[in-house]
């Protein structure tokens, strides 16, 4: 299996032992890159070769049993964006964020330093533990992570929701719209990074259907006018 057809990734440092490290192993490894976002330096560790995963004997048992791949492990490119566009908000201090499906956790850790409370979700527990490792080693002790089904959602709502790349599969719209309708907090907003992918519009129309607005953002924070297929977009969703 391979998933290079999606992302390139380039690793910038290969490291055998990270500074501090509390990672479980995975297959290829860990390195550890650093990303200039607006003005922001935000280093991390991630999967030195995600594509290395996807031939474990236990994601390979988690496929058969769940159609489980470890999109976690990958830098999508829209991710990149996103939290930039993050990092730009005006956010109110400590105002409640929750990182759905958090991966490698760029996002989350761009919402930390915006000054957000960020939680980390992530079906995936080896993510989890990513996310909050990452968050520790920019100076973020007090972030939270929850491993999180969104087909067994918790008694709890967030002010603020985020994701990225989400989106790829239709299966996964409808649990999507549970989540808005059983964790976005009333006047609260979720934000989507997309990287232009051809089922946002089908998402975006059960949006519409299920008592949702959406707005339209592009990589340099101007308002589009209607969805895009191949290139990164902003979906900004609140309650209608």
């Amino acid at each position: 299996m391979t998933l290079s057809d999606l992302h390139e990734y380039r690793p910038d440092h290969q490291c055998n032992a990270l500074p501090g490290n509390d990672l479980p192993p995975v297959p290829g490894g860990w390195v550890e890159r650093t990303i200039e976002i607006a003005g922001h330096a935000l280093s991390l560790a991630l999967p030195a070769s995600p594509d290395a995963l996807l031939d474990d004997p236990e994601v390979l048992k988690a496929h058969e049993r769940d159609e489980y791949m470890p999109y976690w492990a990958y830098l999508w490119p829209a991710s990149i964006h996103m939290a930039g566009a993050v990092l730009r908000q005006a956010w109110a201090p400590g105002t409640a964020a929750l990182e759905l499906g958090a991966g490698v956790g760029l996002v989350g850790l761009a919402g930390l330093q915006a000054g957000l409370a960020v939680t980390f979700s992530d079906y995936d527990a080896t993510s989890v533990d990513l996310c909050l490792h990452n968050a520790r080693r920019l100076g973020f002790s007090t972030a939270q992570g929850k491993i999180l089904d969104w087909r067994r959602l918790p008694a709890e709502t967030y002010p603020v929701l985020l994701g990225c790349e989400l989106l790829y599969e239709d299966r996964n719209h409808d649990l999507l719209i549970d989540v808005f309708h059983n964790l976005l907090a009333p006047g609260g907003t979720a934000w989507f990074g997309d990287g232009g992918r051809a089922r946002a519009e089908r998402f975006c129309r059960l949006l519409i259907e299920a008592g949702y607005r959406y707005d339209l953002i592009d990589e340099q924070g101007q308002p589009l006018s209607q969805l895009r297929v191949g290139r990164y977009q902003l979906i900004q969703v609140q309650r209608a």
